[in-house]
C-alpha cells in the first residue's frame, strides 16, 4: 500500500511539471540549484563549528574563564581577609572555616555554570579544598577520589603553582570527554583555582547532526538530478513529437499534431506547425487553381486560334449560299420553293450569328472601362428580366444597397455577363417556377488599401452534376439540348480581363450560386436601364 501511494505521488508530481513550461521547469531546477548552493555553504559553516576541536575549544576557552572567574573571586576574598588582619583561606587551610568559606566561593561562582564542578589547590598543603559540584552530587566526589581525574587535577594544579599561567588538560576516556582548567589566584604562591566539566557527547563521537545534514544535502542534489532528468526527457518527447509530426506532414498535409499536455513551448511549437500545413495547404490549392487556370487559358488561346481560321473559311463559303438562295427565291413562282429559301436563309443567318460570336470569342477582349455602380447595374439588367421571368414563374430578389459597390468596369461587357448568368438561371428553373436572389457587397482584405465587391447570383434551379461542375467554363460545353456552350466561357474571360475572378458552385436540385469578384474604386458613374454608362 505505501509502495502504490509513493507510485501516486511521483505520477502525480511528473504530471504537473509536464504542463509547466519548459521557462518553468528551468525557474525551478535554478532554484533548486541556488537552495543546494545555500544548504551546502550552510552546512560547510556548521561544519566548521560544529568539529570536535571547535566544540573542545569553545568550551576549554569557558572553563578557562570560570577558572579565572573563581580565582578573581577568591582574590577579593583573601584582600578583605587581610584588611581584617586575618589569614586568607589558603594559607591557614587545615581550619574549618578556611574549608566552608572556600566550598561558599566555589558555590557561589559555579551555581550559574551548568554541569561544571571546581574548587582549590593549596600550594602548602598540596591537597585539593573546597569542592563544588553540580546539584551536590556527592557521587562526582566519589569518582574524583578513585580515579585518574583527580591526578589529572593535580598535575594542572601543580602546573599552575609552577609556572603562576593558566593551564588546561582533555582527558579522552571512554566514554566521555573531561576537561580541565585552572588559573593562579593572588600571585599564584598561595595556590589555584581549578574547574572541571564532564562532556558525554561531543561531535566527531556523535555524528547523528552530521549525517541528517548530509542526507539533507543528498535528498537536494537528488532532487535537482530528478528534475534535471525530467526536464532533459519532457524535451525529448516534445522534440520527438515535432519530428513525428514534420514527418506525418512529409507524407499528408492534412495530418495535424494532437494537442496534448504538454509544456507551453512545444504547444506553441505544435500550433505553429499546424498552421504551417493549413498554410501550406491553401497555397497548393492555389496553385493548383492557378495551374487549371492557365490551362484553360491556354486551351482557349489554341481552341480561339482553330475558331478564327474555321469561321473565316465558313463565312465566304455561308455568304455563297446565301446569294443563291436568294436568286433561286426571287426567280421561281413557288410558294413552297420560296417557304423552303427563307427557312434556309434563316439557317443560315443562325449560322452567321454563330460564325460571329465564334469570331468574338477569338479576339483579344477590348475594354472601355470606368468606375459603375454595380448594384445599379444588377438591377437595370433584373429590370430588363422580368418579364421574362414572370413568364417563366421565377420571383426576382435584389439585396442591392446602392452604396459604395464600385467597380471600374467596361458596362457593356459586363452587362453582357450579367445577361448571360441571369438567362441561365431562369433557364434552369423547374417548370414550377423558383426564385433568383441577387446580392452585392464589398469587402476589404487585411492590409490591402482598395476593396473587392462581389455580386452574387444564387438561383434555387436544378442545379449541376458534380461530375460536370469543373467544365463550366470549358468552350462548347453545355447542360442544355440546345446552345452553342460560349456563354460561360465568354463571361469567364470578360470576367478575368477585368482583373476579377467568376466562382460557380451547385448542388444537384438545390440551385446554382456565381459569384464574380471585381476590384473596387471610388466613384462611378450613372447607369441607364440599357446597361450603358451615360456620356
Amino acid at each position: 500500500m505505501a509502495e502504490y501511494s509513493a507510485k501516486r505521488v511521483a505520477l502525480v508530481l511528473r504530471r504537473s511539471l509536464t504542463r509547466l513550461s519548459f521557462r518553468w521547469q528551468i525557474a525551478l531546477l535554478g532554484a533548486l540549484v541556488v537552495v543546494l548552493c545555500f544548504a551546502v555553504l550552510f552546512a560547510a559553516l556548521a561544519a566548521s563549528h560544529y568539529t570536535r576541536s571547535a566544540v573542545l575549544s569553545d568550551e576549554t576557552r569557558g572553563l578557562l574563564e570560570t577558572a579565572d572567574g573563581l580565582a578573581r573571586e577568591y582574590s577579593t576574598k583573601s584582600k578583605l581577609a587581610q584588611e581584617h588582619h586575618e589569614v586568607p583561606p589558603l594559607e591557614d587551610p587545615a581550619t574549618k572555616s578556611s574549608q566552608d568559606l572556600l566550598s561558599s566561593i566555589s558555590r557561589t561562582v559555579l551555581q550559574n555554570e551548568d554541569g561544571v564542578a571546581g574548587g582549590f589547590y593549596s600550594s602548602s598543603r598540596d591537597e585539593l579544598l573546597g569542592y563544588s559540584f553540580p546539584g551536590g552530587d556527592l557521587s562526582q566526589l566519589e569518582k574524583l577520589g578513585s580515579s585518574d581525574e583527580r591526578a589529572a587535577i593535580l598535575d594542572v594544579v601543580r602546573s599552575v603553582s609552577l609556572t603562576h599561567r593558566p593551564t588546561g588538560r582533555v582527558l579522552a576516556g571512554a566514554p566521555d570527554v573531561v576537561l580541565i582548567e585552572a588559573a593562579p589566584v593572588s600571585d599564584g604562591t598561595e595556590g589555584s583555582a581549578w574547574v572541571l566539566k564532564r562532556l558525554s557527547t561531543v561531535p566527531g563521537t556523535n555524528r547523528l547532526r552530521t549525517y541528517l545534514i548530509a542526507a539533507g544535502l543528498g535528498l537536494v542534489a537528488l532532487a535537482c538530478v530528478l528534475l534535471t532528468l525530467l526536464v532533459v526527457r519532457n524535451l525529448q518527447l516534445g522534440v520527438r513529437k515535432i519530428e513525428d509530426g514534420l514527418q506525418n506532414l512529409e507524407r499528408d498535409l492534412n495530418s495535424q499534431l494532437s494537442a496534448g499536455k504538454d509544456p507551453e513551448e512545444i504547444e506553441r511549437i505544435s500550433q505553429a506547425i499546424n498552421r504551417l500545413a493549413a498554410t501550406l495547404r491553401t497555397n497548393i490549392e492555389r496553385e493548383r487553381r492557378i495551374e487549371d487556370q492557365l490551362r484553360h487559358s491556354e486551351r482557349l488561346a489554341a481552341l480561339g486560334r482553330l475558331v478564327a481560321g474555321v469561321a473565316h473559311e465558313v463565312r465566304n463559303p455561308l455568304a455563297t449560299i446565301r446569294l443563291r438562295i436568294q436568286m433561286c427565291q426571287r426567280e421561281t413562282d413557288s410558294r413552297k420553293v420560296q417557304g423552303s429559301c427563307a427557312v434556309a436563309l434563316e439557317e443560315i443567318e443562325r449560322l452567321n450569328a454563330i460564325v460571329s460570336r465564334l469570331l468574338a470569342f477569338a479576339q483579344p477582349v477590348q475594354l472601355n472601362k470606368g468606375p459603375i455602380n454595380l448594384c445599379r447595374l444588377a438591377a437595370a439588367r433584373l429590370e430588363t428580366f422580368r418579364f421574362a421571368a414572370e413568364k417563366a414563374g421565377v420571383r426576382l430578389v435584389m439585396n442591392l444597397d446602392d452604396g459604395g459597390d464600385v467597380a471600374q468596369v467596361d458596362p457593356v461587357r459586363m452587362t453582357q455577363v450579367f445577361d448571360n448568368i441571369i438567362q441561365n438561371a431562369i433557364e434552369a428553373m423547374p417548370s414550377s417556377g423558383g426564385a433568383l436572389r441577387v446580392d452585392v457587397w464589398s469587402e476589404r482584405e487585411p492590409g490591402e488599401s482598395n476593396n473587392t465587391v462581389c455580386v452574387e447570383f444564387r438561383d434555387s434551379g436544378r442545379g449541376i452534376h458534380p461530375d460536370v461542375i469543373g467544365r463550366v467554363f470549358d468552350p462548347f460545353f453545355t447542360t442544355k439540348s440546345y446552345g452553342t456552350g460560349l456563354g460561360l466561357s465568354i463571361c469567364h474571360e470578360l470576367v478575368r480581363a477585368h482583373g476579377g475572378d467568376i466562382q460557380v458552385e451547385s448542388k444537384e436540385s438545390s440551385g446554382t450560386t456565381v459569384r464574380i469578384f471585381l476590384p473596387g474604386c471610388a466613384a462611378a458613374q450613372p447607369i441607364l436601364h440599357n446597361g450603358l454608362a451615360e456620356t
